[in-house]
């Protein structure tokens, strides 16, 4: 293999390809990025066998081949390299040749022939979408995925096709036991996406989707019952769909609301993140006490003593008093849009239910907690 190529372009494909690559693993080839020249072209990719990550970029190719190097080292060579043309070259034993101006790199690397073979998917519908109407359908999501990996089937994303009003919509839906986050859109095309009852998408790969989405207007998301797609220009994630069965959510959000709270979003997350500072570390439990027009939240940490702050509110039904993990109202106020957040309850025992006007499609349920 011998090409030369723009650092430029070389540094935005490696860049993309990090976070894919297995930092801590038994395959140390999982370690490497893939180089593949041919045509006019450098083709870098990179997996974890869960997750992989293609991208290309043109290149003056003299003589075709392919080879895998350290991904995040090659990655750190080529951003600090002082010319704007890089010159590479593959020599024996699997080592790459790599200069730019007066420095040059030899780097240690692995035969491709061991290379994991990156899933080859042909057929799959796809559906064009704006890249910042994705990003905002994970950015609502994300937060409330589980982060135990024995709760595999809560450990991801679920994707549903929804059909209501003859317009078919998309939903995201997470959870990890203790809170709920669902958000659907309407999208053309929707109807040739092969979902069944719906598909999980992994943890690490719907990182890997927002990143993409928030870099990018246009988008094409494929789904299948085994794998989901993502492209953009010459960049493409292949993610493996998750094994599983996502639990019936819909038994979770209440139907019938008795007692709805109305309060300003930014004031409702700065008072909560003041009193939780006395929160225990783990649980970081507050009270919710709701009067007529008033919100008192308060924490109360035997080992550093009691915080508490009043709130006006939209309010004037009977007094309620609920704990609450004060992290889960805040991740979640950081991904909402409206200036005004509803809170609405059955009672004390049954989780509480937020929606707000400017985050349409959009609600989340948060299960109480006894404090």
């Amino acid at each position: 293999m011998e090409l030369t190529v723009r650092k430029e372009d070389m540094v935005k494909g490696l860049g993309k390809s990090q976070s894919v690559v297995e930092r801590r693993t038994s395959m140390p080839i999982l370690s490497n990025v893939l180089l593949e020249a041919e045509g006019e072209r450098l083709i870098v990719a990179a997996t974890d066998l869960e997750t992989s990550f293609t991208g290309e970029c043109a290149a003056r190719v003299s003589k075709p081949g392919k080879v895998t190097v350290p991904a995040r080292k090659l990655y750190e060579i080529v951003k600090e390299l002082p010319a704007d043309e890089i010159y590479i070259k593959e020599k024996s034993n699997n080592f790459l040749h790599i200069s730019a101006g007066r420095a040059s790199f030899d780097l240690v690397g692995l035969s491709a022939e061991d290379f994991p073979n990156l899933p080859k998917i042909k057929g799959m519908a796809q559906l064009s979408l704006a890249g910042p109407v994705l990003a905002e359908m994970i950015e609502k999501t994300i937060f409330s995925i589980s982060q135990e990996d024995t709760r595999y089937n809560l450990a991801g994303l679920f994707v549903q096709q929804r059909k209501s009003d003859d317009k078919f919509y998309l939903r995201f839906v997470s959870t990890d036991g203790h809170r709920l986050s669902l958000v659907d859109r309407a999208f053309e095309g929707l109807g040739d996406l092969e979902l069944g009852n719906g598909v999980i998408i992994p943890r690490k790969g719907v990182a890997e989707m927002r990143k993409m989405a928030e870099e990018s207007e246009e988008l094409r998301l494929g789904l299948s019952q085994s794998y989901a797609t993502l492209t953009q220009d010459q960049s493409k994630l292949i993610l493996r769909i998750q094994e599983g069965t996502f639990p019936d959510y819909e038994v979770v959000v209440p139907k019938v609301i008795k007692k709805s709270v109305v309060v300003n979003r930014q004031a409702f997350s700065d008072v909560l993140r003041r009193v939780a500072i006395l929160a225990t570390d783990r649980f970081q439990g507050v009270k919710l006490d709701f009067k007529e027009g008033l919100l008192e939240v308060i924490s109360q940490n035997p080992d550093l003593g009691e915080a508490r702050e009043a709130l006006e509110v939209d309010y004037d039904g009977e007094a309620l008093s609920v704990g609450f993990n004060a992290r889960y109202f805040m991740e979640l106020c950081a991904a909402m849009r409206s200036e005004e957040v509803s809170l609405g309850f059955v009672d004390e025992q049954h989780p509480c239910l937020i929606k707000g006007e400017a985050d349409q499609g959009f609600i989340s349920v948060i299960m109480p907690m006894r404090l």
